[in-house]
């Protein structure tokens, strides 16, 4: 399976090309430069052609979605989670690229009590804070995909990988969660 894994600059981004790389083709990419193992292409993930060239071939993209911390700003989350994650699936389905699985957050249901059971069908209570509010914008962008039939879209919530509070996720974890959903 040849499989695009975008934001390359991030430890998850780095340890699943690394996981699934010894049994698919594996490209990363970012808008930045970053030096990787393998196959990696810079793409500012644009409208003009450039996404498409990117995702050719390709049956499956992990839009890992996170910007490299030195491009980071209220507004650059936000374009970064709506326009750019509508190009690269826009592109997907221009180039018929089978599934997109893209990386959001649990922490939309952060404003939920501790103590409530909080289920797959339950609708996201963001905060308005930035990069929270982005990861459901880009939800809903990917939302829109999915239901025109379009493209094959799964949205993964998953907790604060790498880190260390009560809602972190190891990277191996989310490495494997990932691996399954392909």
């Amino acid at each position: 399976m040849n499989v695009l894994i975008t934001s390359a600059v991030t430890p998850l981004a780095q340890a699943l090309g690394k996981y699934l790389s010894g049994d698919h083709q594996v490209r990363l990419t970012d808008l930045v430069d970053v030096d990787v193992e393998g196959d990696f292409v810079k793409c500012g993930l644009g409208h003009e052609g450039e996404t498409e060239d990117l995702v050719d071939g390709m049956d499956a993209i992990v839009h890992v979605g996170e910007l490299p911390e030195s491009l980071r700003s209220d507004e650059a989350e936000v374009d970064f989670q709506t326009r750019l994650t509508y190009n690269i699936l826009f592109a997907a389905r221009e180039k018929k690229v089978p599934h997109v699985i893209y990386i959001s957050s649990l922490r939309l249901f952060e404003t939920c009590d501790e103590n409530w059971n909080v289920t797959e069908t339950w609708a996201p209570r963001p905060t308005p804070e930035a990069n929270v509010m982005s990861r459901y914008l880009g939800e809903f962008t990917c939302r829109k995909f999915a239901r025109e039939n379009s493209i094959r879209v799964t949205c993964l919530r998953v907790g604060d990988v790498g880190g260390n509070g009560t809602d972190a996720l190891a990277i191996d974890d989310a490495v494997q969660v990932i691996e399954k959903a392909l």
